[in-house]
């Protein structure tokens, strides 16, 4: 019954989220409550998310790059055991 209630209560939520409506003007940057996107604040926090994706980029690759060298290491294991199976066979 409690799994009930809160899978009614989820949807209900994204019925509504997704019921939204916004106004069709666009917010100019340099009106007075766009302190994000305008001055030096803006700057620093646009260089700290930059460096951040950076440094998430990176530790994908190094992840990518051992589990490729992972994977060239089994295919090279096969590739032996199928030469020596081939050997065996003749």
């Amino acid at each position: 019954m409690l799994s009930r209630a809160s899978a009614r209560l989820r949807t209900q939520g994204t019925r509504q989220m997704t019921r939204r409506s916004y106004s069709g003007q666009a917010y100019d940057q340099n009106s007075a409550g766009a302190t994000s996107a305008s001055g030096s604040f803006g700057k620093k926090e646009k260089a700290a998310e930059n460096q951040w994706a950076r440094a998430h980029d990176a530790e994908k690759l190094k992840l990518l790059k051992e589990m490729l060298a992972e994977h060239k290491k089994s295919a090279e294991d096969l590739e032996k055991k199928l030469a020596e199976m081939s050997n065996k066979a003749k």
